[in-house]
């Protein structure tokens, strides 16, 4: 009797074996290494090396190329693996629906300034609009990664860069302004004393890990047309934009504002803008997921609260410094 594709006997039933020996091959896939794999399922270089040769032998195809740089996925791993990326998104969604069956929860990932100035004191406005999703924020500047996001349960990432992050898929954008920022005393200072040398705020890292040191000025001094100061400068340097506004809040110097982070601090009176020039596009804030094609309706949902929210906070830092101005 003819045998049909789901028999027993067939080299592409899903039995125990095949699924296991897949779930492997996704993790060094992932990983681009044995050692890699072997460390994140906590098991020998060996199993792995043997449960990826018997994958490849029981399919008849090969999965990887093997050289001296390492393992290279061919064009059959990448779209198996690409395959098992989207069984693995299905099943996530429902284990989390059977686990949290009343409650919707979103892990996002967002860096320490916007999180501790903006995201945080904002959160409570996003409960009363959706009290059935609930919202883990992860403060942190690691790399905006798919492979960081999935292995970690992230959903969403917020970014501040000059370029999208080709791996993720973008749900939502809100492009930034920046002007120069001080204490009201330090600006009051400089007034009278027009050849004072100012200090500069830094925040050496504006754009992640692959910022360049003072970037951030010399773009602003790009999009305003302006040589200022135009004369010697000093510097105090910080790996967060935050830390430099607290700096600038206690008289120590001038920082950038991004229009989203210091609005609070404008509104208290603790900064005020430094110069007399408006303010000019920065980069833009980006909110997105590893998931390929359509998102759960939440986290779509949170992304588009994310994005109103963030522009509304800009237009009325924008609105204070043009009020101040007149």
């Amino acid at each position: 009797m003819e045998q049909g594709p789901e028999d027993d006997r067939s080299q592409y039933r899903l039995d125990t074996q095949l699924l296991s020996d897949l779930w492997i091959f996704r993790a060094v896939a992932s990983s681009e290494s044995i050692t890699g794999a072997a460390d994140l399922l906590n098991v020998t270089q060996s199993a792995v090396s043997q449960r990826v040769l018997r994958l490849e032998s029981r399919l008849g195809v090969q999965l990887f190329v093997r050289d001296k740089s390492g393992l290279v996925v061919t064009e059959t791993g990448v779209s198996l693996s690409h395959a098992l990326n989207q069984v693995s998104h299905v099943l996530h969604d429902a284990l989390d629906q059977i686990r949290r069956p009343k409650s919707r929860t979103i892990v996002v990932s967002c860096m320490p300034s916007l999180a501790t100035e903006w995201l945080v004191p904002k959160l409570e406005d996003f409960y009363r609009l959706h009290p059935g999703v609930e919202v883990f924020v992860r403060s942190e500047m690691l790399p905006a990664t798919n492979k960081r996001m999935q292995s970690e349960g992230i959903d969403l990432v917020i970014t501040y860069q000059t370029a999208p992050l080709g791996e993720l898929q973008e749900l939502a954008n809100s492009p930034e302004w920046v002007f120069p920022v001080c204490s009201p005393a330090y600006r009051n200072a400089m007034a009278a004393d027009t050849d004072a040398s100012p200090v500069l705020l830094h925040d050496d890292m504006p754009w992640g890990v692959n910022s360049v040191p003072s970037g951030e000025w010399d773009a602003w001094r790009q999009a305003s047309d302006t040589t200022w100061p135009g004369r010697r400068t000093s510097s105090r340097r910080f790996n967060l934009a935050q830390l430099a506004y607290h700096a600038a809040v206690f008289n120590q110097g001038i920082a950038l504002g991004r229009a989203a982070i210091v609005q609070r601090m404008l509104s208290k009176g603790e900064l005020v803008s430094a110069l007399p020039l408006p303010p000019v596009p920065g980069a833009i804030y980006r909110i997105s997921s590893a998931q390929t094609g359509e998102v759960r309706p939440w986290v779509r949902l949170f992304a588009n609260w994310w994005r109103d929210a963030m522009q509304s906070t800009q237009e009325t830092t924008l609105s204070m410094l043009s009020s101040t101005e007149n």
